[in-house]
């Protein structure tokens, strides 16, 4: 009996490390200055580690403002998605379908009414 218990056991956790886990999302606070009308280009690289995978933000403090995820070295960028004025903003996806190894980094500028300001929020990324 004893070890038949051992074997179950011992199965059960096989079967639990046979099994796929899903991708881990990964996340981070953004805090920033804007510009009104011209985009910042933030410096923080974040490392897509899950292709296939989707970038989303929000924003919790600040104007209304335009965001966009974009190559830190360069070249490719998404196009632009408006967060309102309201606080805090829902999730939204500004980019989808990375592969593994994309490095990005954000933008943003400001619609709102000074002709600098900040805002924080948060960006997640690896997510299916």
């Amino acid at each position: 009996m004893k070890k038949k218990l051992v074997l179950l056991v011992l199965g059960v956790i096989a079967a639990l490390f046979a099994t796929a886990l899903p991708a881990s999302a990964s996340s981070s606070g953004i805090s920033g200055n804007l510009r009104k009308g011209a985009w910042v280009n933030y410096t923080t690289q974040r490392t897509v580690t899950v292709g296939g995978t989707n970038i989303y933000v929000n924003k919790t403090d600040g104007p209304e403002i335009g965001v966009k995820w974009r190559r830190c070295a360069g070249g490719a960028e998404g196009s632009e998605v408006r967060l309102q004025n309201a606080d805090p903003t829902p999730r939204v996806r500004i980019g989808s379908n990375f592969r593994a190894s994309t490095v990005f980094c954000l933008s943003a500028k400001s619609y709102g009414s000074n002709s600098t300001d900040t805002w924080n929020g948060n960006v997640w990324w690896n997510i299916n």
